[in-house]
């Protein structure tokens, strides 16, 4: 019965998938068919009526003498219908089924209407009120309408006779559509003709199809039901496109029996640490994540526990204490030193193991905390610096007014010791250390709160051959190497040019700094990467240490005898207020790198 309702639904499905796109796209080409025809015949109807409005050479009063324009109406439609009736006769012989003629507004007539032996007796008759060439005049516009008029149900396209921008009259020319429907009428037959002989064909195509295509499926029923009792049973593979559905699920029973358990799938998965020990504290399972977070080798099943991590008590005794006691620990956190000697801050819970009412072992799950520290670092750092920056921006504008009072009480003073007076060399150092104290201070209100005041489009390769070029003679004087590779199709990026400037000046002092005495290499590097351009200055001078390198950003971090600390804090927070980024890379003796990175977008 199943098999039966399957059957049929397919051939309905089949039938209705064969016919509506052959029903709907006949229809359309019908339709459109139709609407060709009838494009057709107006645009034939308009080239005839506007032939004959060429042939009427001047206006209707010009065709009669200044005589006979004193005629009566009638008279005058029988003198005009004389000279036109040969033209009009003429046009719709050429076109059988065709009638056309003329129409004067002044005398409210038809003037000529052929063939004249089929339609004189109209000569004379004005149209209707309601006749829509009525319009055709009023409005000046050419006007195809299908309708009963003087000739019948007809096709009538009508073109208004405009003489010195007014409107005389209209010509026409129409067809019966009797005729068109009959056109019509064998386009339609021909179409619904091939459209019954498609529709027959395919649904002579889908039953057998249908059939065909319900006995498969019957067929791979049955069998996914016996692959449910047992895997190892196997679907008939028949030649054709179910034999390949069976094929494929023949191929994932097989890879059912050998994958393991969805259990472990999910474990292997987790980025979580799992360990599971027996009741006498041997190592029963681990994930990946254990075996990566905590550095284990792949042979640890049946291990001991306590075993894994000799010298560790405090960390392995969370696992055996749970295991003993019945204790569970949750989010404990606890430093872990690997084999390899590497630090990691664990997250550690614990809990027992059950199965039932059993007690199997116990489990621990742990989570690397390495990136979360990292993070919360950064986070405190960013505070750090926030205070700091309110600070200095604070004890800047406090000591900047006393200095500028000094710095003014003491340029008097030397001014008016006299400049052969031993003395004086006092007041000149007082000054200059003046002047260095605001230098600081300058850079603490830059550090604190700098600003982008000037933006305006950069070339970085311009502007990293401007820093160059003003760090020459200290090049020189180094006896540095120095390689450039600009990139030139780089572009241009909207910044505080010298802000910028500072940044780049900034880094490459301290790379000049870093090398060594005999001098060394350093590389400019600009390139255009993702929606940024990079400006990288490498060096192969001392480096930084490990332990130094999170610190270099940090306000008054300096190694350097005499530094402030302040340049590259400053370089950061201007990098910063661009949106970019600065990146460092270093290896103590080998050098270091510095890519900084300014969107194309000003954000």
């Amino acid at each position: 019965m199943r098999q039966f309702n399957l059957r049929r639904r397919l051939i309905i499905i089949l039938a209705v998938a064969v016919s509506f796109p052959l029903i709907s796209s006949g229809y359309i080409i019908i339709h459109r068919s139709e609407q060709a025809l009838i494009t057709e015949k107006e645009s034939k109807l308009f080239g005839i009526a506007r032939a004959l409005d060429v042939n009427l050479n001047g206006d209707y009063n010009s065709l009669l003498s200044i005589e006979e324009r004193g005629y009566t109406r009638d008279q005058k439609i029988r003198l005009l219908n004389a000279k036109l009736a040969g033209i009009t006769d003429n046009i719709v012989s050429a076109n059988p089924g065709v009638g056309a003629g003329y129409y004067c507004k002044d005398l409210d007539g038809i003037i000529t209407y052929g063939p004249s032996c089929e339609y004189s007796p109209t000569i004379g008759q004005p149209i209707g009120q309601d006749h829509l060439g009525r319009e055709v005049m009023s409005t000046g516009v050419p006007k195809a309408v299908r309708g009963q008029m003087v000739r019948g149900n007809i096709l009538n396209a009508m073109v208004p006779i405009v003489r010195n921008n007014e409107v005389i009259g209209y010509v026409w020319a129409n067809e019966l559509t009797e005729s068109i429907d009959l056109q019509i009428k064998k386009i339609e037959y021909g179409m619904y003709l091939a459209l019954a002989i498609a529709l027959l064909l395919g649904l002579g195509i889908s039953m057998p199809m249908a059939n065909r295509v319900s006995n498969s499926i019957q067929c791979i029923t049955g069998g996914l039901k016996s692959l449910l009792a047992d895997l190892n049973n196997r679907l008939p593979e028949p030649q054709d496109e179910f034999g390949e559905i069976a094929h494929a699920i023949n191929e994932m029973a097989q890879s059912l029996i050998n994958t393991r358990s969805h259990t472990e799938l999910i474990i292997d998965s987790m980025v979580d640490g799992i360990i599971t020990i027996d009741n006498e504290g041997r190592i029963t399972a681990f994930n990946k994540a254990a075996e990566r977070i905590m550095g284990l080798g792949k042979d640890i099943i049946n291990v001991n526990y306590m075993d894994l991590f000799p010298g560790h008590a405090k960390y392995h005794s969370l696992l055996l204490e749970t295991l003993h006691t019945g204790r569970n620990f949750i989010a404990y956190e606890k430093d872990f030193i690997r084999p390899d000697g590497d630090f990691v801050p664990l997250s550690i819970s614990t809990s027992m193991l059950y199965n039932g009412q059993n007690i199997l072992g116990a489990i621990i799950v742990f989570r690397d905390l390495t990136e979360h520290k990292a993070f919360e670092d950064q986070i405190r750092r960013m505070d750090r610096l926030a205070a700091v920056g309110e600070l200095a921006a604070g004890v800047a504008h406090e000591i900047r007014n006393p200095l500028a009072a000094i710095s003014g009480s003491v340029q008097i003073l030397v001014d008016e010791v006299p400049e052969e007076n031993p003395s004086r060399v006092f007041g000149d150092v007082v000054l200059k250390e003046i002047q260095r104290l605001n230098s600081v201070i300058e850079d603490l209100l830059c550090f604190a709160k700098p600003s982008k005041n000037f933006i305006s489009n950069v070339n970085p390769n311009e502007l990293a051959e401007e820093v160059l070029a003003l760090l020459s003679p200290c090049l020189k004087k180094e006896l540095i190497v120095l390689e450039k590779h600009f990139d030139p199709k780089i572009g241009l990026i909207s910044v505080d040019r010298g802000l910028i400037k500072q940044v780049l000046v900034n880094i490459l002092l301290n790379a000049i700094q870093a090398l060594h005495s005999e001098g060394g290499n350093i590389k400019v590097i600009t390139q255009r990467t993702k929606g940024y351009a990079e400006i990288t200055i490498e060096d192969n001078g001392t480096g930084v240490t490990p332990v130094n390198k999170p610190k270099i950003f940090d306000p008054f971090f300096t190694t350097k005898d005499g530094g402030i600390g302040l340049g590259l804090a400053t370089s950061n927070k201007i990098v910063e207020i661009h949106y970019g980024y600065i990146h460092v890379e270093s290896t103590v003796g080998l050098g270091s790198t510095f890519t900084i990175g300014l969107p194309y977008k000003n954000k």
